[in-house]
């Protein structure tokens, strides 16, 4: 229940409703249920599925494929075009199967979970928790990203943020899968505030660090050497909390046909006090996951829409 004098502390719901049965989310049903025999086809053939939609993204949707050539190019100055296209290329690749593999999520149980996606670097976690120590798990955006949360959340309780979907019939199906073990979801809108109790009470929270949100409470910090507009909340969490900060990344294995989620060492001597210092910190943790799978990043999104005061927009 919410807290009197507080932000409100009720966790986000999406509860199935009547209004979802409207003829015009029929359309939207007919697209669930092909997602659901997507999720139970051979595995080769949902792959090929995969590819032939990779194609099509990278035909048909310039956007997106413009957004992404521009961050490619300010991340990685080193590699020349054909690089950086295949690069592209293997990021569609990955989006693509993620993609096509929600209905895994959305649809399949417990033990397809647990077999189809794995955890590593689960005893950082746990040696945090057996310390006594709160967790904060720093999660970059990737294709991947929901396989991860919602295999932590088959193990352990947690929290995390997200924007409600704007097709109700999407959002229900996906906010059930989000919390179908444990957690809660709180909206963005709702602030921080509610996510402090719950670290302090021993859930980790799922934090979802990098999006370019505007220059109101952001601070730049370099990112792969380019300025970007970046929250200074994670250090903040951490002081309050006494949490230990973990970067994470989910990702794809298209050698093994897996989801992994990979739990790094807690970031040491965080924070450190000084926001601008803390927000490069995070953003250099970050960094070094991407280097490591840079086509398993979301580079759809654009991270450098604000700009520091004089510089020409980049998209």
């Amino acid at each position: 229940m919410a807290e009197a004098r507080s932000a409100p502390a009720q966790a986000y719901r999406a509860p199935f409703h009547a209004g979802l049965l409207h003829p015009r989310h029929w359309p939207t049903w007919a697209g669930l249920g092909l997602v659901a025999l997507i999720s139970v086809l051979p595995r080769p053939a949902v792959r090929a599925l995969a590819r032939a939609l990779a194609a099509l993204m990278w035909r048909f949707a310039p956007k997106q494929r413009h957004i992404a050539e521009v961050n490619l190019r300010l991340c990685f100055p080193e590699l020349d075009e054909v690089a950086r296209a295949d690069l592209l290329r293997g990021h569609f690749r990955v989006t693509a199967q993620c993609f096509l593999d929600y209905g895994m999520l959305w649809f399949r149980g417990p033990q397809v979970h647990a077999r189809r996606i794995r955890l590593s670097g689960e005893a950082h976690y746990r040696a945090c928790r057996e310390a006594g120590r709160p967790v904060i798990m720093l999660a970059p955006h990737t294709p991947a990203l929901d396989f991860g949360g919602l295999r932590m959340s088959q193990l352990y309780d947690g929290v995390s943020f997200a924007k409600p979907m704007k097709n109700p019939v999407v959002e229900w199906i996906n906010h059930r899968s989000r919390t179908q073990y444990s957690g809660d979801i709180f909206a963005r809108e709702q602030g921080l505030r509610p996510a402090l109790r719950h670290i302090r009470n021993g859930r980790f929270f799922y934090y979802l660090p990098d999006e370019d949100l505007g220059p109101e409470h952001s601070v730049f910090a370099p990112f792969f050497g380019v300025p970007k507009a970046t929250l200074p909340a994670l250090g903040r969490l951490a002081k309050l909390t006494g949490a230990a900060v973990l970067p994470s990344f989910s990702i794809y294995l298209p050698e093994e046909d897996i989801y992994e989620l990979r739990l790094e060492a807690p970031m040491p001597d965080f924070p450190t006090g000084d926001p601008v210092e803390d927000a490069g910190r995070m953003n250099a943790a970050i960094e070094a996951a991407i280097r490591r799978h840079p086509e398993q990043y979301l580079w759809t999104l654009r991270f450098f829409k604000t700009r520091p005061a004089g510089e020409k927009r980049v998209y």
